[in-house]
C-alpha cells in the first residue's frame, strides 16, 4: 500500500478527520464525565472537540483562510446529514422483538436549543480562528506558540457562544461562567498537550506543496 500522499490528498484526509470530529463531539456529548481530581464535571465532546479547532487551524495555515472556511461549511453539512438520520430513524417503527429505541433515543435525541446553539458556537468559533490564523502567519512560517493562542482564544469565544446559549435561563450566571471556564481549561490542557502533534502535522501537510500554492 503506497502511503505517500500528495498535497490534494492529504487535504482530503484532513478534511475527513475535522468532519467526523465535530460529529463525534456532538454525539459524545450526551456524556457527562466527572474528573475528580480537578473538581470538574464536563461534557465528554470537550474529549475530541478542540481537535475541530487545531484542523481549522491546520487547514487555514496550509491551505488558506478559503478552504478552511468551506471546510468548515462542509463539516456543518455532515453533521447536519447525521442528525437528520439519527432523528429518522427514532420515528421509524421497530419489530415487537427490538428492545434498543429507548437507547437510541436517549444518545440520538437533540434538544433544538442545543443543537444550534453548538452550530452557531461552531461556525462563529471556526471562522474566527480561520480568519486569525491567516492573519498571524501570513509570510511567516509556522508558530506553535502564536497558533496555540489562536486555537485558545477562538475557543474561548465558542464556548462562551455555546454554554451561553445553551444554558442561560437554566443555571445561573455564575454556574454558567464556571462551565465556560473550566471546559476552556480543559480544552486548553488538550491543546498544550497536542501542541507537538499539531506541528508534526503542519510539517507533513505542506510536504509536496505546489509552488503557485
Amino acid at each position: 500500500m503506497d502511503l505517500n500522499f500528495d498535497f490534494t490528498e492529504k487535504r482530503v484526509i484532513i478534511t475527513a478527520f475535522f468532519c467526523m470530529a465535530f460529529t463525534i463531539a456532538n454525539l459524545i456529548t450526551v456524556k457527562i464525565i466527572n474528573i475528580e481530581f480537578l473538581g470538574m464535571e464536563t461534557p465528554a465532546g470537550v474529549l475530541i472537540y478542540p481537535l475541530v479547532y487545531i484542523l481549522t487551524n491546520v487547514i487555514a495555515d496550509v491551505y488558506g483562510e478559503k478552504v478552511a472556511q468551506r471546510t468548515i461549511i462542509l463539516g456543518l453539512c455532515v453533521d447536519i446529514l447525521f442528525v437528520f438520520m439519527t432523528t429518522l430513524i427514532l420515528f421509524l417503527p421497530s419489530p415487537s422483538f427490538y428492545t434498543g429505541d429507548s437507547s437510541l433515543a436517549f444518545v440520538f435525541t437533540q434538544t433544538p436549543r442545543i443543537l444550534v446553539a453548538s452550530y452557531i458556537s461552531y461556525l462563529i468559533g471556526n471562522f474566527v480562528n480561520a480568519r486569525i490564523t491567516s492573519i498571524v502567519n501570513k509570510g511567516n512560517e509556522y508558530s506553535a506558540i502564536k497558533n496555540l493562542g489562536v486555537i485558545a482564544f477562538s475557543e474561548l469565544i465558542d464556548n462562551f457562544i455555546f454554554i451561553g446559549l445553551a444554558f442561560v435561563g437554566v443555571f445561573s450566571v455564575v454556574d454558567i461562567l464556571i462551565m465556560i471556564i473550566s471546559h476552556w481549561v480543559l480544552s486548553l490542557i488538550w491543546n498544550v498537550i497536542a501542541q507537538p502533534f499539531t506541528n508534526m502535522t503542519v510539517k507533513w501537510a505542506e510536504k509536496g506543496k505546489p509552488a503557485e500554492e
